[in-house]
């Protein structure tokens, strides 16, 4: 009976569907009759469309944020020289965010479920050429329904939201881990990534949630992505809108 929308989930989370596809999948889980197990693609939705009745301020241009909408569902990652590069850096910033994320003082014992186990796996950077969007997309937004996560699932979402092939696998991990924005160990990763992305739907989807959380800390580096001319002209602004947000808080 839902075969059409799954097909056409499919594609979406390719990148091939057409715009009237895509209103029609929006549309679609915007009612109330969504069934159990297409339940967990809800809150994604949900969230672009709250993105989409957001009032840009008056320096952005509407134009320049549809091509950026455009160009993000087919942006591919540069070289594989600066996605090992970044890899490195990332897992040199891992044990140290690790080291401090273990020893807060907190005595946090989490029991792993079928549940974890399964979207480790689909997770795992050997696995991206081995799974469908679809099925990425899925393991990340189970996160959204556990009370918490360990540091290996954080990583993972970190590891996803940074390196994985597809446009909207990688916004699906920056949303979940937002979910879990109390946690020292996402907001490091969130500030951390902005300090590494070169995408501009990324890169304005992290100004957006470190600016909702109130991480001061990622002010500076807003500043320095303001001010760099290789930058889009709408991620510069909206970066330095974030800065002076941050920083007046």
């Amino acid at each position: 009976m839902y075969q059409e929308i799954e097909k056409l989930l499919e594609k979406y989370y390719e990148g091939e569907t057409t715009l009237q596809e895509e209103k029609y999948i929006k549309e679609f889980f915007s009612k109330a009759e969504v069934p159990t197990h297409l339940q967990h693609h809800i809150a994604e939705f949900a969230y672009y469309r709250l993105a989409a009745k957001e009032t840009p301020s008056k320096n952005l241009n509407e134009e320049l944020l549809r091509r950026i909408e455009k160009k993000g569902r087919i942006i591919q990652f540069r070289a594989i020289s600066m996605r090992i590069a970044a890899g490195v850096a990332l897992l040199i910033g891992g044990f140290a965010i690790g080291y401090a994320y273990n020893n807060r003082g907190a005595d946090i014992v989490f029991v792993e479920s079928k549940t974890e186990k399964a979207m480790k796996q689909t997770l795992q950077f050997e696995q991206v050429s081995l799974t469908s969007a679809s099925e990425r997309i899925d393991a990340v937004n189970k996160s959204l329904k556990l009370k918490a996560l360990d540091q290996d699932l954080i990583q993972l979402l970190i590891n996803t939201l940074n390196f994985d092939d597809n446009i909207n696998v990688r916004l699906a991990a920056a949303q979940a881990l937002a979910h879990f924005e109390e946690e020292p160990l996402v907001r490091e990763g969130l500030i951390q990534s902005l300090k590494i992305q070169t995408d501009p739907t990324i890169q304005i989807t992290l100004i957006e949630l470190l600016v909702m959380m109130k991480e001061k800390r990622a002010s500076q580096t807003m500043e320095q992505i303001s001010q760099d001319r290789a930058t889009m002209d709408v991620v510069r602004m909206k970066a330095q809108e974030g800065a002076a947000k941050l920083i007046t808080l």
